[in-house]
């Protein structure tokens, strides 16, 4: 499995963002190895951590060549004044308590 860190600084979003964002996220649903994601806000910033869950580095690289997260990685300085992305092999996984929220998720 693989864990995709999207860590953003947000900047003024528009309808126009608002539009390509929900394309991109059912472009990630619709996409053969996407397991789900976990949103993250830092209460002393605007800062933004979205962890997305993938089963292979195959099923990420068919999300990245969507024309419309293209689009977004070159327009990203229009909406956030800074982002980070990591992508990370999970190894292993565990824990207890978080009950249907459990990460990663199904």
């Amino acid at each position: 499995m693989y864990l995709v860190t999207f860590r953003l600084d947000p900047g003024e979003y528009n309808e126009e963002f608002h539009e390509l964002n929900d394309a991109i996220q059912a472009a990630a649903e619709d996409t053969d190895g996407y397991r789900g994601k976990r949103t993250w806000h830092t209460p002393e910033s605007e800062e933004v951590l979205v962890a997305y869950y993938w089963e292979s580095l195959d099923a990420l690289e068919t999300f990245g060549a969507y024309a419309e997260h293209k689009e977004a990685k070159q327009r990203w300085t229009e909406w956030y004044d800074a982002y980070e992305v990591t992508v990370t092999e999970v190894i292993e996984s565990y824990g207890s308590g978080f009950g249907d929220d459990a990460d990663p998720p199904a």
